[in-house]
């Protein structure tokens, strides 16, 4: 057989992704603090990008220029937000024309009725103060906590080291996470000398640190109180017949009258289940909005955040100077260009990123305005295909900008994909009622019932149908899950409990 080249055309279409698309489409995806760090590394790489910070010290030379030329204000060239590719130095059509391409931020006032003259809060003496006061001031942490201890429990360098061993492996709530064995075989020991270490280490203050369960430090806070016995004991290690509000069977166990089982549960809550969890001194993540919603004279308007929003724009100045330098240098005239597209489109981009989240919030606002006016059981469903067919973009496009994004509103902060929610059939009109409306108006019925007479799944449906919703018997109870509220018989248990405490 005899082999012979030959030569076929084949023609076939795919789909490719410009580097310049894709980086669009994450923009679209942050939040006004993921967009910050992410334009910080952008400028640190490209040198034609600037931040807000050198804008500021710039400026004043810049508007001294223009200060004899009124009319020049008047002649700007409106922004491209095509996002187009970004030409080279020489073929920008736009490089000389003065327009604004940012999204002013608003300045910050801090208080400074307590600041003192040459104290103020830009003084180095005032933020070192503030510096050595925080250390200072600041509590040990848990790990520092015990490791304090361990140095008083344990006298030879075996026992230390094998108790640090076990420190390693403690929660933030103080509970020892990894099993006895695993840690004795990990350090070489026998299990008898490891449980000697460990309950020494139960000693530890606050009691109930390095328990393997909620039985055992739920014991080791009744061994160290004053009001502990063996009956308390007893009805701690049986737990389960506590959760089931036995109380007869418990009694019968503890060899005490039932009417003392209510004396032994105040003493129990009075217990720490996480004794860990005082020692916690991270400071709570505060997540600053996207969005700003505000009641207007027409209605509601949305706004971004511009405290948050993060300013980036391109030296125009600069880049004359490079290509100027550039010209006889073909390889540093290629890099110019090349980095000076890159900042012209990641500007385009970023401000078509910020057009199209208003485009879309101003929609969700528009469409939910009951809720705006009148809370939570006035939330209409929504769907991404109503939000994208009336804006005219892709559901993916509004899928991108409201995964992540926060929107403040007069009835608290929200993230824009909690707007969305599925449609309930409602018997006294055809445009149903939305899922997290129900969901709400269950939670407040549940809340509002007699704790000794707790409302049933069938009972809260048929209010709930009153209301006009039709709403079965188990989509209630599927809610209620979500919701994480116990069914009618755990809430009367529980009511039960309370009462027999009181």
């Amino acid at each position: 057989m005899q082999l012979s080249p030959s030569l076929n055309i084949k023609q076939r279409q795919s789909l490719v992704m410009t580097p310049q698309l894709q980086q669009a489409i994450k923009l679209l995806q942050m939040t006004n603090l993921d967009l910050t760090q992410y334009l910080e590394e952008q400028t640190f790489e490209n040198p034609f990008l600037e931040t807000d910070e050198e804008l500021n010290n710039q400026k004043p030379e810049a508007d001294d220029k223009k200060a004899g030329d009124p009319m020049d204000q008047s002649n700007k060239t409106e922004v491209d937000i095509t996002l187009e590719n970004g030409g080279a130095v020489s073929d920008d059509p736009t490089k000389n024309e003065d327009y604004d391409n940012r999204f002013d931020c608003s300045l910050v006032e801090y208080d400074n009725k307590n600041s003192q003259p040459g104290k103020g809060a830009g003084s180095d003496e005032h933020s070192e103060n503030i510096i050595e006061a925080t250390v200072e001031d600041r509590p040990n942490s848990l790990y520092q906590h015990i490791e304090k201890q361990i140095l008083l429990i344990f006298e030879s360098k075996e026992e230390i080291f094998l108790a640090l061993k076990f420190l390693e492996h403690i929660e933030p709530s103080g509970w020892l996470i990894k099993p006895i064995d695993e840690i004795a075989s990990e350090c070489s020991i026998d299990i008898s000398f490891a449980e000697q270490i460990l309950y020494k280490l139960q000693s530890c203050e606050p009691a109930g640190l390095f328990a393997r369960d909620l039985k055992e430090c739920l014991l080791i806070q009744a061994k160290a109180s004053e009001q502990n016995s063996s009956s308390l004991e007893i009805l701690l290690r049986n737990l389960e017949l506590l959760a089931k509000g036995d109380f007869k069977i418990l009694a019968k166990k503890c060899g005490c009258d039932p009417s003392k089982i209510a004396n032994y549960l105040k003493i129990i809550r009075g217990f720490n289940p996480k004794p860990g969890a005082m020692f916690e001194n991270d400071l709570p993540q505060i997540t600053s909005p996207d969005l700003i919603v505000r009641k207007a004279k027409d209605g509601w308007a949305v706004d971004l955040n511009k405290s948050t929003l993060p300013t980036v724009f391109v030296n125009e100045n600069y880049a004359e100077t490079v290509n100027a330098k550039s010209k006889t240098d073909k390889g540093d005239n290629n890099f110019a260009n090349q980095a000076l597209a890159s900042a012209r489109w990641l500007k385009r981009a970023l401000e078509q990123r910020n057009t199209t989240t208003l485009k879309i919030s101003a929609e969700i606002v528009r469409r939910q305005r009951d809720f705006l006016d009148n809370g939570l059981d006035f939330l209409k469903p929504l769907s991404l295909k109503d939000v994208a067919e009336t804006v005219g973009m892709h559901e993916s496009t509004v899928s991108r900008v409201t995964a992540g994004l926060l929107m403040n509103t007069p009835r608290g902060t929200f993230t824009l994909k909690s707007f969305f929610s599925v449609s309930i059939q409602s018997s006294s009109n055809g445009v149903g009622t939305s899922a997290a409306a129900v969901r709400h108006m269950i939670s407040k019925m549940i809340s509002e019932e007699i704790p000794a007479k707790p409302m049933s799944d069938d009972a809260i449906a048929r209010n709930i149908s009153k209301r006009g919703v039709r709403l079965a018997r188990r989509t209630v109870a599927k809610y209620r899950e979500i919701l994480h509220i116990p069914s009618s018989s755990e809430r009367r248990r529980k009511a039960k409990m309370e009462m027999s405490m009181c």
